[in-house]
């Protein structure tokens, strides 16, 4: 952005000097005719300078209209970030939530970029913002997908609704989806926090995989109960059946309520520490 921006700077003061030239060399005139000729002479090569930089001025165009269509996120406004494995249901959530209308297919990362929504509750405004699906690998192997998703918790003062599919509809196995979800859970565990299980209409009649027979008896508890239940606390819903939906609407309120008194004493720490510094 900043190379186009100077490229575009670089014909603004060229044809700044090339105008100053031909102004000056047309109040020497000594006659009408001539003035006119002169200034003809110069919006010419007005336009000659003007068409070999045009290329700057188009690509600041398209620069505009890229960052026209990224997303828009108040900092100062409760934000919920739904964070899970690829086609856990991130998006359907997204749209009985919000005002966001992600696409919903059934293949991963169907989410390439960061999607926002808004929520109206309680006559309260929030934001929603779907991310792209996390694999379960070392952060240094993420795509930019997946660095995304990464940057919004680092970077964002969100709230968090983790989604996990116990089912294995979305086809990652519940065994890595634990290890992704630990993995963000010890990272951003400071972060207010939803667990929600999708897809629950499909568990009664799903069998998840196993895990090796090789590494089974190594299994811990807590490994074992997510398989069965998911975290502790996790709500279980299904959009296709409206399971559960009322209640994570609820506690989705709850959490952003409190997500905007954290905001507002973050604000204030913030406020007092720039009064020291002055």
């Amino acid at each position: 952005c900043s190379y186009v921006l100077g490229r575009v700077d670089a014909l603004r003061k060229k044809i700044t000097s090339v105008g100053k030239q031909h102004a000056s060399v047309c109040a020497k005139s000594l006659t009408k005719r001539e003035a006119e000729e002169r200034l003809t002479e110069g919006r010419k090569e007005l336009e000659e300078v003007f068409q070999r930089g045009q290329n700057a001025i188009e690509d600041l165009i398209n620069v505009a209209k890229a960052l026209r269509s990224m997303p828009v996120v108040d900092p100062h406004i409760p934000t919920l970030c739904l964070v899970g494995s690829p086609n856990v249901g991130k998006s359907s959530l997204v749209r009985i939530l919000s005002t966001g209308k992600p696409e919903v297919c059934s293949y991963p990362f169907t989410t390439r970029g960061i999607l926002m929504g808004h929520i109206v509750s309680n006559h309260e405004r929030f934001q929603v913002t779907d991310t792209p699906g996390l694999l379960t690998r070392h952060d240094d192997d993420r795509n930019n997908i997946e660095r995304l998703t990464l940057a919004v918790l680092s970077y964002m003062p969100i709230a968090v609704l983790y989604v996990h599919d116990l089912s294995e509809d979305c086809g990652t196995k519940v065994a890595d989806q634990y290890i992704t979800y630990k993995h963000i859970k010890e990272r951003f565990g400071d972060r207010l926090w939803i667990d929600v299980v999708s897809k629950c209409d499909l568990l009664d009649r799903a069998t998840p995989s196993r895990f090796d027979d090789a590494a089974d008896d190594g299994v811990d508890d807590e490994l074992r109960r997510y398989r069965e239940f998911g975290p502790e606390d996790a709500i279980r819903v299904s959009v296709q059946s409206q399971i559960g939906t009322r209640e994570l609407k609820q506690r989705v309120h709850h959490l952003l309520t409190s997500q905007r008194a954290r905001i507002k004493a973050d604000g204030g720490d913030n406020e007092e520490a720039v009064g020291e510094v002055r």
